[in-house]
């Protein structure tokens, strides 16, 4: 029977893997064993082929896919405003996130970011990626500007 292995276990796996010298077949039991499910060796192999993308990757942990984002650079600066706005207590709407990714795409160098069409789609991919919601919310735009 096959299951898929969260983005947490996987981190958790190459967290393991970075503890010491240790082999595929040796962490595969491990991981089986821990995790309660069967990981074969190949499985192990492939998640520490992208160790260092799922270590420095800030996906939520019960996801089991990640797609990189088109504009990864544009994403990262959003997010950033994003958190700002959220520690001073604004709430952001949809529409506030994509006017505020356009004005960025606008003031970004990548030639991608400028022709990108930040549609309903591409936001609901921006707002899984990062694990956020935005509200619907009546608030000055003085705060895109931000």
């Amino acid at each position: 029977m096959r299951s898929e292995l969260t983005m947490a276990e996987r981190i958790q796996i190459c967290r393991h893997h970075e503890g010491g010298r240790i082999t595929n077949k040796a962490l595969s039991l491990w991981a089986s064993k821990k995790m309660g499910k069967p990981i074969s060796e190949i499985t192990i192999s492939r998640i520490l082929i992208r160790k260092i993308e799922l270590l420095g990757s800030d996906v939520g942990s019960n996801r089991k896919h990640y797609r990189k984002p088109e504009c990864p650079h544009l994403e990262s600066i959003l997010y950033s405003w994003f958190l700002t706005m959220q520690e001073a207590n604004v709430t952001i709407s949809d529409a506030m996130l994509i006017a505020k990714a356009k004005m960025l795409s606008n003031s970004i160098p990548h030639e991608s970011a400028k022709e990108f069409k930040f549609s309903n789609g591409w936001l609901q991919g921006f707002k899984s990626r990062h694990d956020t919601s935005s509200k619907q919310a009546s608030v000055s735009l003085e705060f895109l500007h931000q």
